[in-house]
């Protein structure tokens, strides 16, 4: 998967049996270049590879890209083959920018974002897959929201966290899931000074 700026597009050669996605970030969160950015792809690929293993069709996974930023994720999980894709920002302008890279992208109609937070966003559903690439603090404060956005089966990966928050995130998502009765398996993996929380729930 090639994350590639609109600009390289004549010069960019992408590999035959590649995915690329063209981005034009805007004011938006949102190149590939971060290295929170980088864990939540890295779990996505991980979760397609098990889901493979397992013969789980990719093709009827749905996803929610939750604080979408520029999409980087969401058009990402769909140029991996992610049937059903949604992403939302509270930041008006992130959901435009998110927009305008679907175009750059030709994936208009094929996935949708909608301006929202951690209580609208998920319009009361739950995905297979969910991406939280937020700020640490705020995934402290909203573990209910996301943990009952995710189905049983499904894997919740939340970034944006230092690494110094990490044992905070962990504790929190794990005390949690436990008071709604429900267990996963917790794992973490840091680039630089940032970390993920990825929970597969069972």
């Amino acid at each position: 998967l090639h994350w590639v700026p609109i600009w390289e597009k004549e010069s960019y050669t992408v590999p035959e049996g590649d995915a690329v996605v063209w981005l034009d970030p805007g004011m938006a969160f949102g190149t590939g270049n971060h290295e929170t950015t980088r864990l939540c792809i890295e779990a996505l690929i991980q979760y397609l590879n098990h889901c493979k293993e397992a013969e789980i069709s990719v093709g009827n996974l749905t996803c929610c890209d939750a604080g979408c930023g520029s999409g980087i994720l969401a058009i990402s999980a769909k140029r991996m083959g992610i049937h059903s894709v949604l992403g939302f920002d509270n930041d008006p302008d992130a959901v435009r920018i998110s927009h305008e890279n679907t175009e750059l992208n030709q994936l208009v109609g094929e996935l949708e974002f909608i301006e929202g937070d951690l209580e609208s966003g998920f319009q009361k559903k739950a995905y297979d897959l969910v991406f939280a690439n937020i700020l640490g603090v705020i995934l402290i404060k909203h573990p209910y929201a996301l943990l009952t956005s995710v189905k049983s089966g499904g894997r919740l990966i939340l970034s944006g966290i230092l690494t110094t928050e990490v044992d905070e995130v962990l504790e929190t998502y794990r005390e949690k899931l436990k008071r709604m009765g429900k267990s996963g398996t917790f794992s973490s993996h840091s680039l630089g000074e940032w970390s993920d929380v990825v929970i597969d729930l069972d």
